[in-house]
């Protein structure tokens, strides 16, 4: 049995991959604007193409796991600093980004087909997401545990199964307040984990 403050520690790892997972999976983006297009058609279409892409992060963090165990006895300090370079290049996008859904995706996603099977082959050639995965989500691994890479798919599942039904219920309802509220969100976040990094590097080379 664990004792309390063994179940504070988990339950604080738990809850810091939650909510990085959240300001990962909440993000406009290529992922969201597809799962927001199929979640027109049907919710299950959305959660599908959801559901494929957390297949991919899955793939991507066992073949990270592995790279880490060669890699292991090497400095941390390149992924440590590319892990926060990534996270400031994302914050750039999310502070660019104006809308998750263009009019031309809603056109062509009757065109579509095999929701989860888009949402895998998206998540495995997509640069950004295999980027994340050797770099900051090596970091991410290394600092905080597999405990903590439990709460970010934990979100991850959330996520895609809460937002294909807000994309069906209001996909009509002006969007502004609330992609601006997620990227307030999602920038300090980001922000926190990528000052977390660049400390870490530095205490490497300390």
């Amino acid at each position: 049995m664990l004792a309390p403050i063994d179940v504070v520690e988990a339950l604080t790892k738990f809850a810091t991959g939650l909510t990085y997972g959240f300001s990962l999976a909440i993000p406009p983006g290529p992922m969201n604007a597809i799962i927001a297009s199929r979640s027109i058609i049907s919710p299950k279409h959305g959660f599908s193409v959801g559901a494929g892409a957390m297949t991919a992060d899955f793939l991507l963090m066992i073949a990270t796991l592995v790279f880490y165990r060669i890699i292991h006895r090497l400095p941390m300090f390149p992924f440590y600093v590319a892990g926060s370079l990534l996270m400031l290049y994302l914050i750039r996008g999310i502070a660019k980004m104006k809308s998750y859904l263009r009019e031309d995706e809603v056109e062509n996603v009757h065109k579509m087909s095999g929701s989860y099977l888009l949402g895998v082959t998206m998540g495995l050639v997509n640069p950004y997401q295999i980027g994340w995965w050797v770099t900051a989500g090596l970091s991410f691994i290394s600092i905080f545990g597999l405990l903590a890479v439990t709460g970010l798919f934990t979100a991850i599942a959330i996520w895609i199964t809460v937002f294909p039904l807000i994309v069906k219920a209001g996909y009509n309802v002006n969007s502004r307040a609330t992609i601006l509220i997620i990227k307030v969100f999602s920038i300090t976040v980001l922000a926190s984990f990528a000052t977390i990094f660049l400390y870490k590097a530095v205490l490497e080379v300390i």
